[in-house]
């Protein structure tokens, strides 16, 4: 029987459980225009994973701002946790442009 391989070890970056007051903002499927104060859980060098009370959609593209910084950055959605699981209002997004906005620096 084939090992079954650590997904960990599938990941192009670490990943660093935090908790970062960010808003994000950007417009949903049916064109109305969103803003929520929420909260980055985890963060890897490409991307981050929040909670949101949006429906937002793979593919949707998302402005992020940490509360403690000037700048924002664009992201784009990659995973949404499935409705009705335990990881439902969690999405995953990824850099646009990779540069450290929230602050923690990963290995090259």
């Amino acid at each position: 029987m084939p090992k079954k391989q650590d997904p960990a070890s599938l990941r192009r970056s670490a990943r660093v459980n935090v908790r970062i007051p960010v808003t994000i903002s950007g417009t949903l499927p049916d064109h109305q225009p969103f803003t929520e104060d929420t909260f980055v859980v985890t963060v890897s060098k490409y991307g981050a994973k929040l909670q949101t009370r949006q429906p937002l959609k793979v593919g949707m593209k998302v402005k992020l701002k940490p509360h403690c910084r000037r700048e924002s950055g664009l992201f784009k959605v990659v995973w949404m946790g499935r409705e009705g699981s335990p990881r439902q209002g969690e999405v995953g997004i990824e850099y646009l442009e990779v540069f450290n906005l929230l602050g923690i620096a990963f290995p090259e």
